[in-house]
């Protein structure tokens, strides 16, 4: 072990001196695990809302103020007729329109119950979804409120299922809640696996690597010193990144960090090694680059952290399998959501452990001690 001490104090030495890759390291994850945590949200406010009244009754005016007196929706425009409505979808000026028909007030009198139109803006769909569902909600519990007593329920006409939700684990259903810790490991295993993507590689570009290679040094002393250093910054980041995510972003933390810990210290190991297999089969820095942004990019878009993995098709759950991001995403959020156990998430930290043992195997298998 006291090659292996050598070449961490050779590579410490070696980011002491590149000011760029120490800040990457230490620095850029705490701002883009700020940055990202506040602009990845799907609460949706302010949406701009144009009107057609055609009833100008008091219960449409009612209506008009329960969307109003809501966060989400910004009254913009109050048209007289649909197509001027339409000119504003077309422009953009309007996210959704509310067509309030002719006699609205008369057949929520009479009927109990009247209809509205909502045309919304569907270009984009994450966000016309919202709207709709916001839009409906309004809607549906303001014609509950003012809906009459009838002839039928004044003779006691059974009234329908009341559904009483109670959100466990994120009672307040904050989006950050659910978001920082998998914003947080995926941070990590970025800049993690680029720093080792480029570290074998710049080795081999300035001619170091000749140096190394003429030594005693095994090649699984090699790797492991290549490999502990970023470890190491991989846990300072994740150290930092739990105190923002506890003290800064509030995320409640029921379950064991020290198991976390534990976990993540082997997680890290799989990206790490990946980095190193990719730089030890590279020759360039520019080849490394575009091999580890392949697996980079599939990673971070099937790992589940903006849409959940159980509505991809089966081929993209199928692949999941091998995604060590979905796993850790999933660990960390039950961990620190639920309180879950290591009993609880034994089987996916297995599968993390036979990821590290395996690329790792790889990466010093694949390394050789000659050039050319």
């Amino acid at each position: 072990m006291r090659t292996v001490w050598f070449l961490i104090e050779k590579e410490v030495r070696q980011l002491r001196r590149n000011r760029t890759l120490l800040a990457l390291l230490l620095v850029a994850p705490i701002v883009q695990l700020v940055l990202l945590s506040f602009a990845a949200n799907y609460e949706i406010k302010n949406l701009n809302l144009a009107v057609v009244d055609q009833d100008h009754s008091p219960a449409a005016r009612r209506l008009l103020d329960k969307f109003q007196y809501t966060p989400y929706f910004r009254l913009v425009q109050v048209r007289p007729s649909s197509a001027a409505a339409d000119q504003d979808l077309l422009s953009g000026r309007a996210d959704l329109v509310l067509v309030i028909p002719p006699h609205f007030e008369r057949d929520l009198v009479r009927g109990g119950q009247a209809r509205v139109q909502l045309l919304v803006n569907a270009l984009d769909n994450v966000k016309a979804g919202l709207a709709s569902s916001y839009a409906a909600g309004i809607v549906q519990a303001y014609q509950g409120e003012v809906r009459p007593a009838t002839v039928a329920a004044a003779v006691g006409e059974v009234r329908g299922l009341e559904v009483v939700p109670a959100y466990w684990y994120n009672p307040l259903l904050n989006y950050k809640t659910f978001m920082v810790p998998g914003i947080l490991v995926e941070i990590i295993s970025l800049i993690v696996m680029m720093v080792t993507t480029l570290n074998i590689v710049r080795e081999k570009e300035i001619g170091t690597i000749e140096q190394l290679n003429v030594t005693p040094i095994r090649k699984w002393q090699f790797i492991l010193g290549k490999l502990l250093p970023f470890w190491a910054a991989g846990l300072y980041q994740f150290t930092i990144g739990l105190l923002l995510a506890r003290f800064l972003f509030h995320v409640p933390m029921v379950g064991s960090v020290p198991l976390l810990y534990g976990i993540m210290a082997v997680f890290l190991v799989v990206p790490l090694g990946l980095g190193l297999l990719i730089s030890s089969v590279s020759e360039t820095q520019q080849q490394a680059l575009f091999v580890a942004f392949f697996f980079l990019i599939i990673f971070i878009l099937l790992c589940g952290l903006f849409t959940p993995i159980e509505y991809m098709p089966a081929w993209a759950r199928a692949f999941d399998r091998l995604n060590p991001l979905a796993y850790i995403i999933d660990i960390a959020r039950r961990i620190l959501l639920k309180g879950s156990t290591l009993r609880d998430v034994l089987q996916p930290v297995l599968t993390l452990l036979g990821m590290a043992v395996l690329v790792n195997t790889l990466a010093v298998w694949r390394y050789r001690k000659t050039s050319g």
